[in-house]
Order: C-alpha cells, then sequence, then structure tokens
C-alpha cells in the first residue's frame, strides 16, 4: 500500500461508519468494503425495527451504499426494492450520491426465527419475491433492473442481481449482528469483477473467499473496511481509491412535501383545503411531520395554477 493509502487509513481508523473503495490484482476488480454499525442502529431508532426487521434492512442498505458508490453527481439516487409474500412484506432504501442512505420497512415488528447456525433467518421473514434496483442519474430515463429472490438474504440477492442484470460477476457479504442491547456491529464486503479478470484471477478468488471470517466477525475484532478487503485480497494487490464517511440522512424538508400536496392533483388538494384542520404529511424515511393548515394549502393552489 502506498503512502497516500496509509495516510489515508489513519484518517479513518477512528471513523464510525465508512466506505472503502479499491481496485485490485491489475484493476481485475473493483472492491468495496463498508462499516455501518451506527447507520443501521438509526434506522432502528427511527423505525423501532423488530431484530429481524432489522437485520434485513441494515443489510439491505449496506449493499445500496456500496452500489452507491458509482453515483458521481449530486441528485443521483440509487433505490433498492424487496418485495416478498414473507411477513417483512417489502424494504425500501435509497441511496444518495453523497453516501447517506435512508430505508423503510412495510412491517417493522416480526417474529424473530433462527437458522440452525444461530444467524438471524432474513430468507424466511421475506418469503419468496423481487429484488428491483432503480439508478436514477437524471437522464432522461432511470435504469431499472429486477431479479427474483434467489434467498431473501439480501447478499446473494444482490450478487444475482450484478451478474444477472448488470452481467457482472460478484462476490457479496453482508452482516447485521445484535445483542439484546441491539445492533453491535454492521457492515459488508463486494467484490466485482472486471472482463479481464482470467480464470487464474477467478479461481485465486474463490479460494480466497473460502478462508475469509464473516464480516461482523471481522468488524468486531477491530477491522476496518481497508483491512476487511484487505483480508479477502491481500494488501500488496490492492489500490485504494476512495475514502469516504456514510451515514443514515434523509432529504425531506417543507418544499419537498408541498411537491408531494402538489402531486396529489388540483381536485383533491382542493378538496383537502376545505378542511379547517389542514392535512398532516409523515415521511417515512425518518418520521418527521409537516402540517400544513387550511390557508397554506390554499396558498400553494394559489402559487400553482398551473397544477392540474
Amino acid at each position: 500500500m502506498n503512502q497516500q493509502n496509509n495516510t489515508q487509513q489513519r484518517q479513518f481508523d477512528s471513523c464510525s461508519d465508512h466506505i472503502v473503495r479499491a481496485t485490485a490484482c491489475g484493476n481485475a476488480m473493483r472492491a468495496f468494503a463498508c462499516r455501518t454499525s451506527d447507520t443501521c442502529r438509526e434506522a432502528v431508532r427511527l423505525h423501532d425495527l423488530s431484530p429481524v426487521a432489522a437485520a434485513a434492512i441494515g443489510r439491505l442498505m449496506s449493499g445500496v451504499l456500496m452500489l452507491g458508490c458509482d453515483l458521481d453527481q449530486p441528485g443521483d439516487t440509487i433505490t433498492a426494492l424487496v418485495q416478498g409474500d414473507g411477513p417483512l412484506q417489502n424494504i425500501t432504501v435509497v441511496g444518495e450520491e453523497n453516501a447517506t442512505v435512508r430505508g423503510t420497512v412495510r412491517q417493522p415488528h416480526v417474529e424473530t426465527r433462527y437458522l440452525k447456525s444461530g444467524k438471524l433467518d432474513v430468507g424466511s421473514a421475506l418469503g419468496k419475491g423481487t429484488l428491483t434496483i432503480i439508478k436514477d442519474m437524471r437522464l432522461k430515463e432511470p435504469y431499472i433492473g429486477r431479479v427474483a429472490l434467489v434467498s431473501g438474504e439480501i447478499a446473494e440477492d444482490i450478487a444475482a442481481y450484478l451478474s444477472i442484470s448488470e452481467q457482472i460477476p460478484s462476490i457479496v457479504s453482508l452482516g447485521v449482528k445484535m445483542d439484546r442491547g441491539g445492533i453491535t456491529h454492521a457492515g459488508g464486503l463486494m467484490v466485482q469483477l472486471l472482463p479481464n479478470a482470467g480464470e487464474d484471477i477467478v479461481s485465486w478468488l474463490e479460494e480466497r473467499v473460502c478462508h475469509l471470517p464473516d464480516v461482523t466477525a471481522m468488524i468486531e475484532d477491530g477491522a476496518t473496511p481497508a483491512a476487511m478487503r484487505a483480508r479477502l485480497l491481500g494488501e500488496e494487490n490492492m489500490t485504494i481509491h476512495e475514502q469516504v464517511p456514510c451515514s443514515y440522512a434523509c432529504p425531506c424538508n417543507r418544499e419537498r412535501m408541498v411537491k408531494n400536496l402538489l402531486a396529489m392533483g388540483r381536485k383533491e388538494l382542493g378538496e383537502l383545503a376545505q378542511d379547517p384542520h389542514g392535512i398532516s404529511l409523515e415521511c417515512h424515511f425518518c418520521d418527521r411531520h409537516y402540517h400544513f393548515s387550511q390557508t397554506e394549502i390554499r396558498q400553494v393552489l394559489g402559487d400553482n395554477p398551473h397544477v392540474e
């Protein structure tokens, strides 16, 4: 690792949540790793999630943060929607270009079950369904890819999406560890093979993966995202390109809520303006509430005469 990489590593050793983006093996693969413990705890705090719901949304948020490393312009977003026939029903996570993420679960209080390994059974909580990824780069149309859930355990499903929808063979590992007090560690690791990766590289990577501990076990042992990635790929094979802090954040504000009011259409909004108590809107991602008085609703209508 060069001097610049060492400097970057020291900068983030004491940082709570962050993402590392790198290339490895002569640019034959891209590698991402993240620590998201505080990010996941914030989701639990906001939505009062049961353990299995916390594990599901935490894994998906870690995956979206790593997928979102390809966003490079303010306003670019990536949305992951998991829809299943299990008790969780669906999960929505939105990532922004600035390495922030937010999410919501349709059914936040679901009975927690465990696999024989002792891990939370996220797969049965989601059941059979689909994973949809929407990348909005503010072009004419957003890119939309959809795959059937492989296991509902999130990591395998994201790997399947990358392989099928984007034709990128990938390895994805995601984890959320909990105790009676809540989330203790969370994070993820993702490797994407590039077109110049030969069979020797593929075989070498498969062998390394076989001996890799769980993501949360590495974080619990004090490993940073850079150290997790080095554990898989070897320190000498990597070039770090970026390390950035990540967090749970919602960009909602009163102006955005006005746009939501206008999206209802003039007729429905006009009917709401008849209520002397006004109307209250709630953001499902951060639980903020916005109240608009009858006078304010009428003013919105007056300021936007072209709304149908």
